[in-house]
C-alpha cells in the first residue's frame, strides 16, 4: 500500500531508501528530507527514533507505520520544541495526507 501512494502522487519525491533501520538517522542527515518514513513493530515504538531524528532535524515529520498494523503514527516538533504525536488509521489516504503534513 505505501510504495503505490507514495508513485501515485506527483509532488511527492522519495530521496533516498535505506534496508537496515539503523541506517535511517544517518539518511536523514545526508538527504535532509521533509518526511520520514520508520518502521513501526509496536504503537510508540518508534518514539527512540523519532527523538534521534527530530533533535537533528527539527522541521521534519516523521510517519510511522506498522506492515500488520491498522495504525499510522505521525512525529513532529512543536514550537516549544516537544515531540508530538498524533494517530489515524492506516490507508492509502490517510498515509498520502501525512506525507503532505496536512494531518498535524
Amino acid at each position: 500500500m505505501l510504495y503505490s501512494a507514495i508513485r501515485e502522487e506527483p509532488d511527492i519525491e522519495v530521496v533516498g531508501d535505506v534496508s537496515e533501520e539503523s541506517a535511517i538517522v544517518p539518511a536523514t542527515e545526508r538527504t535532509n528530507p521533509d518526511c520520514v518514513i520508520v518502521p513501526l513493530d509496536l504503537p510508540g515504538a518508534a518514539m527512540p527514533i523519532c527523538t534521534q531524528i527530530l533533535s537533528k532535524r527539527p522541521n521534519v515529520r516523521i510517519v510511522a507505520i506498522g506492515e500488520a498494523s491498522d495504525v499510522v503514527e505521525i512525529y513532529w516538533m512543536s514550537d516549544e520544541k516537544n515531540i508530538r504525536r498524533t494517530y489515524t488509521t492506516a490507508s492509502r489516504a490517510a498515509i498520502v495526507k501525512a506525507l503532505h503534513f496536512s494531518s498535524c
